[in-house]
């Protein structure tokens, strides 16, 4: 179970009111933070999973012990079956701007992609998934099935990609890679065009699908499939739903996403949701916004439009990086349910963390064993399938 001591080096919990207040000031004055939220009484957040201890989302660190857990079909999942780098959309209490916390009520688990792969060029940094184009970058958390990351995956072998979509490019910037053998169905959620009401055909990039009921065109959606494509090469829906989400209003949202249509800073939309930003504080400072541009946005719902505070441009939409072009600092905390200490690894939530390299406090690494409670703060490896620590706190 994740309590609220699991979290990372939250000093501002362990000091007094004026403290916080002043910490609540200085995350406002620098940028971090949620801005301008933390008075309404519901919170909306999607996103990649960024750490655990409580799942971490866009920065906040979501209390996901009472939490229902959900996939997009509606099945119910575990607290253990929440994964470093899944996509998920969380319906939460109110956040708390000062130590970024909040209660969650529903997580929902969806990825994006699950299909065969036709082709791995490992030069670009690609692979092909269902004829989609998977860009795999430093923030990209393979399953430890793939050790090796990119190159683990073969030609052929079908797998799952939870992602951040761009409409604009057709990219899907891979978030999470997981081997998928043997699936009943296979799905893909995009952007429908080349609508064809007669042909009962649409495009999603460059593939074609062919359908019984007709999808909106021009909207991103959900689709299930068949695992073998019919005798023209299309891939047959079997299922179909919405593949995007409007918050209701006046609850406070944050949501990291690519910029799939922009007319003005009033007026552009994020994974299918309205925006106006004319009001917002832009970072970094002179940014210009764009289509297919890779954004967190930070604001409230009001009929129908998220009303933001902040838009942070992020990269652009086919990168899936971190402002640097680097990986993003990871965070966990829990007890360790596995430890080698010739490889100098332990396992906390399913994942495995190197402390080879890892500077300790609270203890050393003679301390570490199965049941130790430990915070942890690193960078993935290169694969991508081992958080490589820099910090390890131990909190017995």
């Amino acid at each position: 179970m994740n309590r609220p001591e699991f979290h990372l080096f939250l000093s501002a919990r362990r000091v007094g009111a004026v403290l916080l207040a002043f910490a609540a000031l200085a995350l406002h004055a620098c940028g971090g933070g949620v801005e301008g939220q933390g008075t309404g009484s519901v919170s909306y957040s999607e996103g990649p999973i960024g750490g655990f201890g409580s799942v971490i989302v866009n920065g906040v660190h979501f209390d996901d012990s009472q939490a229902r857990i959900v996939d997009t079909d509606g099945n119910t999942l575990r607290s253990a079956d929440l994964k470093l780098g899944m996509t998920v959309q969380i319906d939460a209490g109110a956040i708390d701007p000062a130590s970024l916390t909040a209660v969650a009520k529903t997580i929902t688990v969806g990825s994006d992609l699950t299909g065969p792969v036709s082709a791995n060029d490992l030069g670009t940094s690609t692979l092909t998934v269902l004829g989609q184009p998977v860009r795999v970058t430093a923030s990209t958390v393979f399953d430890d099935r793939l050790a090796g990351g990119q190159a683990a995956v073969a030609v052929g072998s079908v797998v799952e990609v939870f992602a951040i979509y761009d409409p604009v490019s057709g990219v899907y910037a891979a978030r999470r890679i997981e081997p998928e053998p043997a699936p009943a169905s296979y799905r893909i959620r995009g952007q429908v065009s080349s609508l064809d009401t007669t042909a009962k055909t649409f495009r999603i990039g460059s593939q074609v699908f062919t359908y019984s009921t007709a999808p909106a065109d021009g909207q991103i959606t959900r689709f299930q499939l068949a695992t073998t494509p019919n005798g023209s090469g299309q891939w047959v829906v079997s299922a179909q739903s919405q593949g995007t989400r409007t918050p209701p209003d006046d609850s406070d949202v944050e949501i990291e996403s690519v910029i799939s249509a922009y007319t003005s800073n009033a007026d552009f939309t994020v994974n299918g949701l309205k925006v106006d930003a004319s009001a917002a504080r832009i970072e970094p400072a002179g940014a210009v916004l764009a289509a297919g541009l890779r954004v967190e946005v930070e604001g409230t719902m009001k009929a129908g439009v998220l009303v933001a505070d902040k838009v942070e441009v992020k990269g652009s939409g086919d990168d899936g990086g971190d402002d640097d072009g680097g990986g993003q600092e990871i965070e966990i905390a829990g007890r360790i349910t596995a430890i080698d200490t010739s490889a100098k690894t332990f396992v906390v939530r399913e994942q495995t963390v190197s402390y080879a390299a890892a500077a300790f406090e609270g203890g050393t690494e003679a301390d570490l064993a199965v049941d130790t409670k430990v915070e942890v703060k690193g960078q993935l490896s290169d694969d991508g399938t081992v958080v490589v620590a820099d910090e390890v706190k131990i909190d017995d």
